[in-house]
């Protein structure tokens, strides 16, 4: 059979946990294990459990069972799935109702085990600490409330500390607040590890010392949580024993069986740290429904039920058993001989421990407990010598009761202990090996998914062998029969499945069989980046059941997959977009060609002789003027910028809104002909009455990438000689423009710059002495260029707008007019068009200025850009 577990995340230690303790039943069996992640691969770790955009779950038709867990479904489709034909089981979902039975671990008794045990430190205020969204954080939060009233403890609802989620952040952001309002309560239960660990963290950066000003519990004994300072005393829930009994119940409901209800374990830990209170080292305490026994019988045992985690994906019902069988007698062993053990027998223990994969602070918790044992053997030994005694048998032989004999029993334990060392560090010393090889391996994953084309990714030549057993992509595609209907198409497998690489499939049959490996847990994760879902990726190996992020390495590999495969497709994009700019060039080749030819300049020509003719390419941003078009304005040819500035510039301030409006009709694709009448200022700033008529030149996508025309005078009489607007702002003393001809001109070179990058412009900010005289302001408008300006800033400043000048000039430029104006003069570079992504307009330059020459504040240059989408 073929069972699909439907999780948020295939991460981390709740999730990890859970699917070893499937995977270990299932296996057992003989059966597929088929784990498929909802959220996308790319989930920020803060944001989870809230749900994100999830994806469709792949398979649901291939499956002989499902179980779903927390909220790797929304409501809705989860009731539909409730309601089809194949057997659901449940963890921690919220909805109540559904046919599908429930599974969760023992939340009333690890709960109550934590606020009993903090009411033995003496606390009477409590609070609680969480989101209850999720079914088993509300679970939790109602057996807070009931332990409390066992207390006779009240419940303020201002106890009750309400985070967004269970993660880090959102109980820190409640520490803090709570903090500076001043700590209603003395300890703190936390819904998950997650949220205590935020919250230590808040407390911690609020100047608040754990457990002195708040004591906290966590709910989950992550392994994160054995390495925080203080230690986080924190509830075992036995996820994997929760998986266990879902992988019992799935496997019951699709042989036929009647099951429904909420299936509760009986059984969960408390294990005690530092951040309770406690100051004794890392203890454990099993609840066995919902009590802590006072007495424990058996110390040795319950600690090895707690420390050994059980998270591989082998089940093995016996194995704690006879690791304890092996410790009595060696133990034993040293107590009646007082000699030590054989190092072989030290050497198997310390490997049986290894294979048992012990938590972090084992060691800590088996010390005392050995201790406890030998202290009971010994025990043991004085009454069976006594009792033979009695019955006037010859008494045994106990070496290790003799007084002399103590010291060689303590040296026997210690290589006991040494042994159980030794395994217990054999763990972390192979977890530290498996995270440098993660960090290899990721490394070289994303240097190769970058260097990597097109076939092989698809062909997962960039995965590493050695971490998988089976491998294989899917990518949608359009289906062809099916409009608007999408199929995903396997594109690459590795390991098993190649025959089945260009077949087609609809989403509920992916991953067929195929494509799966029967020996180890299949993993599937969407491949998908932000909004971007380009398939699904399954991955035959194991899940690392004690990560402590839900980042697993197949999340990484599917979002870096998922990026790769977009920007693979971006850069056929690009390629195609070359090709056809090269093809649109071609044509618009000839089409110049034929307009020098054809009719349309033909037309054009024949306006006028005296004409002046005029091409702009839209594109590049460039006017060409003919000679004639410089006769008409009174310039040379040589002397005019390939710009439309120098025709808009020179239109009459009372003209230039109905110039502008005609030349954006044709630049909005009308096909109608420019024809438009207007005044231009010409030599001397004599304006002469023009007729303007242009066509626009569209291209294949019917875009105007060029406007062809021509200017011709209206009437032969002399011109009217009006005052130029412009020289009304000038002052014809100093030679400075007023401030709004200044503002205008600014405001121009930072839309020209917007269209134009390879532009530049620099303002400076000139300082003169009090009341200066005109020479002062003549030799200023003397070093000024011929599209430069200035104006008046208070009673000794002025601006100074550098048109078409870089930071470098600009640098010289004010080093020039210092000297020049002589001493007393202050030259400072106000603003440039070095990029910052500021949005910059002409007034907040002027206020620029103004800062800076009232020289109360120390006025940096600014380095200024302008968004081109602005």
């Amino acid at each position: 059979m073929t069972i699909g577990v439907l999780c948020p995340v295939v991460g981390g230690y709740y999730f990890g946990r859970m699917l070893a303790g499937m995977a270990r039943v299932l296996r057992a069996e003989g059966h597929r294990l088929i784990a498929v992640q909802t959220y996308p691969a790319d989930i920020d770790r803060d944001e989870f459990p809230v749900p994100p955009y999830r994806r469709a779950a792949p398979g649901l038709e291939a499956y002989d069972g499902l179980v779903v867990v927390t909220s790797a479904l929304a409501d809705d489709d989860l009731r539909r799935l409730d309601a089809s034909p194949v057997p659901v089981v449940t963890l921690g979902v919220q909805p109540d109702d559904l046919r599908a039975p429930a599974v969760s671990p023992d939340n009333v008794g690890g709960v109550r085990a934590a606020v009993d045990h903090l009411v033995e430190h003496g606390h009477r205020s409590i609070g609680f600490l969480g989101s209850t969204d999720q079914r088993d954080i509300a679970e939790r939060y109602d057996a807070f409330r009931d332990a409390l009233a066992a207390h006779g403890l009240d419940h303020a609802p201002e106890h009750v500390y309400r985070a967004r989620d269970n993660q880090e952040a959102a109980a820190e952001s409640v520490a803090r607040r709570l903090a500076a309002q001043e700590m209603p309560t003395t300890a703190t239960v936390a819904a998950t590890d997650r949220n205590a660990i935020g919250f230590l963290r808040g407390l911690h950066q609020s100047g608040l010392e754990v457990p002195v000003a708040q004591a906290v519990v966590g709910f989950d004994n992550s392994d994160v949580g054995a390495r925080t300072w203080p230690r986080l005393t924190s509830v075992d829930p036995m996820h994997d024993a929760v998986g266990e009994r879902a992988a019992e119940l799935v496997l019951a409901r699709v042989r036929g069986e009647q099951v429904g209800g909420v299936h509760r374990l009986e059984t969960a830990a408390l294990v005690m740290r530092e951040s309770c209170g406690c100051a004794r080292g890392t203890r454990s305490a099993v609840v066995t429904a919902g009590s802590t026994p006072r007495h424990d019988p058996d110390p040795l045992g319950t600690v090895a039920r707690v420390v050994f985690a059980r998270a591989d994906e082998v089940r093995n019902p016996g194995a704690t058993d006879a690791w304890l069988t092996m410790v009595r007698q060696l133990i034993e062993a040293s107590v009646a001989t007082a000699q030590r053990p054989p190092a072989a027998a030290l050497r198997a223990l310390g490997d049986r421990t290894a294979t048992l994969r012990p938590g972090p602070g084992a060691l800590e918790q088996l010390v005392p407990a050995l201790r406890v044992e030998s202290a009971r053997v010994r025990e043991r030994l004085s009454v069976r010598a006594a009792a033979a005694g009695a019955r006037g048998d010859e008494p045994p032989v106990v070496a290790g009761l003799e007084p002399e004999a103590a010291e060689a029993v303590e040296e026997a334990l210690c290589q006991v202990v040494v042994a159980l060392a030794r395994g217990c560090a054999h763990g972390d010393l192979a977890r530290a090996g498996r995270l440098e090889q993660d960090l290899v391996d990721q490394n070289l994953v994303d240097l190769e998914l970058m260097r990597a084309d097109g076939e092989s990714l698809r062909r997962l030549d960039w995965m590493p062998r050695a971490r998988t057993s089976t491998a294989a992509l899917a990518l949608w595609e359009d289906d062809l029969a099916r409009p608007g209907e999408r199929v995903l198409r396997v594109v690459g497998a590795r390991g098993c499945g190649e025959h089945l690489v260009g077949r087609s499939m609809s989403s509920h049959e992916f991953p067929p069989p195929g494509l799966t490996d029967p020996r180890s847990l299949t993993v599937v994760v969407p491949v998908a980046f932000g909004r971007v879902d380009r398939g699904f990726l399954a991955v035959g190996g194991l899940v690392d059941s004690r990560a402590t992020s839900t980042r697993a390495r197949y999340n990484h590999w599917a979002a870096m997959l998922a990026v790769a495969l977009e920007a693979e497709e971006s850069l056929a994009d690009l390629q195609t977009q070359r090709r056809r700019l090269v093809e649109e060039a071609e044509r618009e080749r000839a089409l110049a060609l034929d307009v020098a030819a054809g009719e349309e300049r033909s037309a054009l020509v024949s306006i006028a002789s005296n004409d002046g003719t005029w091409d702009w390419d839209v594109d590049a941003g460039t006017v060409h003027y003919s000679e004639a078009w410089a006769r008409i304005v009174g310039q040379d040819r040589a002397s005019l910028a390939d710009d439309p500035r120098e025709w808009f510039s020179r239109v009459h301030p009372e003209d230039v809104r109905r110039v502008h409006a005609a030349v954006a009709a044709q630049l909005s694709g009308t096909r109608e002909p420019l024809d438009v009448e207007h005044r231009v200022r010409g030599a001397g700033g004599t304006y002469l009455s023009v007729r303007c008529r242009a066509v626009s030149v569209h291209d294949a996508g019917d875009r105007p990438v060029r406007l062809v025309g021509a200017m011709a005078v209206v009437a032969e009489t002399a011109p009217r000689a009006l005052v130029p607007v412009e020289r009304s702002f000038v002052d014809a003393d100093t030679g400075l423009v007023s401030r709004e001809l200044f503002l205008d001109r600014l405001d121009r070179a930072i839309r020209r710059r917007r269209r134009l990058p390879a532009y530049s412009w620099q303002v400076l900010a000139v300082s003169l002495p009090d009341a200066p005289a005109g020479p002062v302001h003549h030799r200023l408008h003397g070093e000024l260029d011929e599209d430069d300006c200035a104006t008046a800033v208070g009673a000794g400043g002025v601006a100074v707008l550098l048109d078409g000048q870089d930071g470098r000039s600009a640098q010289h430029r004010a080093a020039r007019l210092a000297t020049v104006l002589g001493a007393g003069a202050d030259v400072r570079r106000v603003a440039t068009t070095e990029p910052t992504g500021t949005r910059l307009v002409a007034t907040h330059v002027m206020e620029r200025v103004e800062a800076s020459l009232r020289r109360d504040v120390d006025v940096p240059p600014w380095q200024a850009t302008v968004d081109a989408h602005a």
